[in-house]
C-alpha cells in the first residue's frame, strides 16, 4: 500500500521529499532493483537524479510502497527512529509534547513510516483530528518527567542545560550527509580518472609498439632500397655492354641488308618488266568492272543516274580547272571567260549538292565510308560499333565520325527499303502468309487489318515485360504500333489499320500508310465490329484488293473470311517482326 490512504497535507509532502533527498546513491540503486513500481519506465541506476525524482513521486503519491522502502525512509527520520522505541500508548498520551518537540508534519510522517500497522493506522486517524499546540518548554518538562527513570539509569541529569532547538541536530545531520555525498561523488570521479589513466597507459604502450614496428619496417625498407640500388647499378652496366654489342651487330646487319637490297633491285626490275609485257589480267578486270557497272545501272537506276551525274561533274570540274588556269595565266582576261567561270562554279556546286558529296576530309573516315558501302549485308552488325571504337581512342574527329555514321545509317535505310525478300519456293503460292511476305517485300499491295489486343495477347514474349519488370498497357500498344510502322513504312503501296478497344472512337495516323483506331462504345468485342466494317467497305469499294486480317479470334476470322478477307495467325506476323 502507499504511505497513507488519506491525502497528506503539503507540510507532510515536503517532509517526505526531504527524506527522499537524503537517500544515498546506493539506496537508489537498491530501490531500482527491488521496487516493482521502478521496474517499468526505463529507469536506470546510471541516472540517479531522474531515479530520485521518480522515487519522490512514488513516496508522495498513491503507488504501492514496500516495507523495505518504508524502512529506508524511516531510517532518514529522527522522529521515526525515536517513536519506534515507544509503545502506542506512550505515543498517544504524549502526542502534544511530541508535536511541539518534532513538529506536527515530522511527527505525522514518523508515525506513517512506522513498521507497526497500529501505529500507522493511528497516524492516519490523527491526520483528521488535530490537537492544541503545547509550548516547547512544557513539552520538554513533560517528556523529562516521563523518561526521568531512564535518564537517571544512563547517568544523565534531568535538569541539565538549556533546551535544544528542534532544527539544530537536523541541520547538522543534513550537513554531514551532504558532505558524505560530496565525498562519494569525488571518490567516483577519482575512480574515473584512474580508469582513464589506465586506458591512456594502454594506448601509450600500443603506440610504442607501433613506433617500434614502424622503425623496423623503415630499416627493412632501407635495406631493400640499398639492394635495389645495387641491382640497378648492375643492370645499368649490363645495359651499357648490351648497347655496345648491339651497335656492332647493327652495323653488320646494315651491311648484309645493303647487299640483299642490291640483289632485290634487280629482281624487282625483272618483275616489273614481266608485268609490263602482260596486262591481260588488268584488261579482263577492267572489262568485268564495266560490265558490273552496266548491270548495276540496270538493277538500280539511282546508282546509274548518280554515275552519270558524277561523270558530268567530273567533266565540269576539269573544264573549270582549265578556265581557272587560263584566268591565272592571262595578261588580258575576257569578260566571257569570267562569266563562264562563274557559271561553271555554280553548276559544279549545284551538282555536288544534288549528289551529296562532301569535301575530302579525314582519310580514315573516307576509307571507312567506302568499306561500309562495299561490305556484305551480313557484315554490317560487326561494323556497327567500329566508328565509336575509333572515336573513343581519338582516331576520328566529330565531323568525320558524323560522316561515317551517316553512311552506316544510309546503308541500313537502303536495306530496310528493300523489304523482306520472299522465299523463291513460296513466291507463287497464294497462302495468306506468302501474300504477306510478298507485300512486305514491295511486290504487291495489300490492306493489313490488325486486331490490336489479340496480337498483344498472342505475342507475350515480345510485348509482356520480363520477370520482375512492369510496363503499362499504353507502352505495350506503342511497341506494337512501332513494329507495324517499321515493317510497313518501306512499302507505301500497302496500308495497315490497327484497331484497339477504347471508350471513345478515335482515328489518327501513326505513319503515312499506318492508321490507328480506337473502337469506342461499350461491351466486349468492340474492335471486332470496326474490323468487319472495314472489310465490308474495302471489298465493296475495291473487290480485287487483297485484305489480310491478323487475329487468333476464331469467330472473328470466320466472319472475315465470309466477307472476302484472308486471315494470318498472330505468330506468323510476329515472325516478320
Amino acid at each position: 500500500m502507499s504511505i497513507s490512504s488519506t491525502p497528506l497535507p503539503p507540510e507532510c509532502v515536503k517532509e517526505l521529499e526531504r527524506l527522499v533527498g537524503h537517500l544515498s546513491g546506493d539506496n537508489l540503486v537498491e530501490l531500482a532493483a527491488t521496487e516493482a513500481v521502478l521496474q517499468v519506465g526505463g529507469f536506470r541506476a546510471s541516472k540517479p537524479e531522474i531515479l530520485r525524482t521518480r522515487v519522490r513521486q512514488v513516496a508522495c503519491g498513491g503507488a504501492e510502497v514496500s516495507p523495505a522502502f518504508r524502512r529506508m525512509l524511516a531510517g532518514r527520520s529522527q522522529g521515526a527512529a525515536m517513536l519506534r522505541l515507544l509503545p502506542l500508548e506512550v505515543i498517544a498520551l504524549n502526542r502534544p509534547a511530541f508535536i511541539a518537540l518534532l513538529g506536527g508534519h515530522a511527527f505525522t510522517v514518523a508515525l506513517l513510516l512506522d513498521a507497526r500497522a497500529e501505529v500507522r493506522a493511528k497516524g492516519e486517524e490523527w491526520l483528521a483530528t488535530p490537537v492544541a499546540e503545547c509550548p516547547v518548554e512544557e513539552a520538554l518538562a513533560q517528556l523529562r518527567e516521563i523518561f526521568a527513570p531512564l535518564t537517571n539509569v544512563l547517568g544523565a541529569s534531568a535538569t541539565a542545560g538549556v533546551p535544544v532547538a528542534q532544527g539544530v541536530w537536523r541541520e547538522q545531520k543534513e550537513q554531514l550527509e551532504l558532505r558524505i555525498r560530496e565525498l562519494t561523488e569525488h571518490n567516483r570521479r577519482l575512480k574515473g580518472v584512474d580508469d582513464r589513466l589506465v586506458g591512456v597507459k594502454r594506448q601509450l604502450a600500443a603506440s610504442e609498439e607501433q613506433a617500434a614496428a614502424a622503425k623496423r619496417r623503415a630499416e627493412e625498407a632501407e635495406r631493400a632500397l640499398r639492394q635495389k640500388n645495387a641491382a640497378f647499378e648492375e643492370l645499368a652496366a649490363e645495359l651499357k655492354r648490351e648497347t655496345a654489342q648491339r651497335e656492332e651487330r647493327l652495323l653488320v646487319a646494315v651491311d648484309l641488308a645493303l647487299a640483299r637490297e642490291f640483289h632485290g633491285w634487280l629482281a624487282q626490275a625483272r618483275t616489273v618488266e614481266a608485268e609490263a609485257r602482260g596486262g591481260a589480267t588488268a584488261s579482263d578486270l577492267l572489262t568485268r568492272a564495266e560490265a558490273a557497272l552496266a548491270h548495276q545501272h540496270e538493277i538500280d537506276r539511282h546508282s546509274g543516274n548518280r554515275a552519270k551525274l558524277a561523270q558530268r561533274l567530273e567533266t565540269l570540274v576539269a573544264a573549270h580547272g582549265r578556265v581557272l588556269s587560263a584566268l591565272r595565266n592571262a595578261l588580258r582576261q575576257s569578260s566571257e571567260l569570267k562569266t563562264v567561270e562563274r557559271e561553271l562554279a555554280a553548276e559544279t556546286e549545284r551538282l555536288r549538292k544534288i549528289l551529296g558529296d562532301a569535301p575530302d576530309g579525314d582519310p580514315l573516315a573516307c576509307a571507312l565510308t567506302d568499306r561500309i558501302h562495299a561490305a556484305h549485308d551480313n557484315d554490317l552488325p560487326k561494323l556497327r560499333a567500329l566508328p565509336d571504337s575509333l572515336a573513343s581512342v581519338g582516331l576520328l574527329s566529330g565531323n568525320a565520325l558524323a560522316r561515317v555514321r551517316d553512311a552506316f545509317q544510309k546503308r541500313l535505310a537502303a536495306i530496310d527499303a528493300l523489304g523482306v525478300p520472299p522465299d523463291p519456293e513460296t513466291e507463287q503460292r497464294q497462302g495468306p502468309v506468302s501474300v504477306l511476305g510478298r507485300a512486305l517485300a514491295g511486290q504487291m499491295p495489300v490492306i493489313l487489318l490488325v486486331d490490336g489486343h489479340n496480337v498483344l495477347f498472342g505475342l507475350p514474349t515480345r510485348y509482356n515485360p520480363p520477370r520482375g519488370g512492369a510496363i503499362s498497357e499504353t507502352q505495350k500498344r506503342n511497341r506494337l504500333i512501332a513494329d507495324i510502322v517499321r515493317v510497313m513504312a518501306p512499302n507505301p503501296s500497302s496500308r495497315a489499320y490497327i484497331v484497339f478497344d477504347g471508350a471513345t472512337r478515335t482515328d489518327k495516323p501513326a505513319a503515312p500508310n499506318v492508321h490507328l483506331t480506337y473502337s469506342g462504345g461499350t461491351g466486349e468485342h468492340r474492335a471486332d465490329g470496326v474490323l468487319l466494317d472495314n472489310i465490308r467497305f474495302i471489298k465493296s469499294d475495291s473487290p480485287e484488293m487483297t485484305v489480310l486480317l491478323v487475329s487468333n479470334d476464331a469467330d472473328l476470322c470466320k466472319s472475315a473470311v465470309r466477307l472476302g478477307a484472308q486471315t494470318v495467325p498472330v505468330l506468323e506476323l510476329g515472325a516478320f517482326f
